[in-house]
């Protein structure tokens, strides 16, 4: 399934690129957020406007448990690897389900934009796809996660306009 998430922000694109790529922010998130257990950077390289990272997630389970068996969280782990252009705003994304069984069926990635929307407020476009290969259920599990993911998306952007507001970092 093809998604969209737009988020506006009362900052410059330059302002929210410095507090998404930050490294306090995660700690950040980590403490404040609700719906992420842990967040890690395991990789960041920068080379002039290119940034290269791996990020680990840890996400509460969308789910407590499947009939007598509890879902343990690490099953809906992933690590995000992303390429970021801070040229041109845009970057690429691969979300990683870190469990074998999980990414045999789960397939996520997209683009992330910072779009200008004139002085001091900018859009965080995120558009990509999501395709869930189990017969059957896969477009049900699709849905589920997309409305997952919007959820932690929506709470991470709530947390951003906290820091800006605060300018913690």
């Amino acid at each position: 399934m093809r998604f969209e998430y737009r988020h506006t922000f009362d900052t410059s694109v330059a302002e929210l690129e410095r507090i998404l790529f930050h490294d306090k922010l995660n700690g950040l998130l980590k403490q404040r957020m609700s719906t992420i257990i842990d967040i890690e950077t395991r990789e960041a390289t920068r080379q002039g406007d290119r940034l290269s990272r791996k990020v680990r997630y840890l996400p509460q389970p969308l789910i407590r448990s499947i009939g007598v068996k509890k879902v343990e969280p690490e099953w809906m782990e992933w690590v995000e690897e992303s390429q970021y252009d801070f040229s041109s705003h845009k970057g690429a994304f691969k979300n990683i389900p870190a469990r074998y069984r999980i990414a045999a069926v789960l397939r996520n990635e997209g683009t992330l934009e910072l779009r200008s929307l004139g002085t001091n407020r900018c859009e965080e476009y995120v558009h990509g796809e999501l395709v869930v290969s189990v017969f059957l259920v896969g477009k049900i599990a699709e849905k589920i996660i997309q409305a997952n993911a919007f959820k932690i998306l929506d709470e991470q952007a709530h947390v951003v306009e906290g820091i800006l507001r605060s300018r913690e970092i």
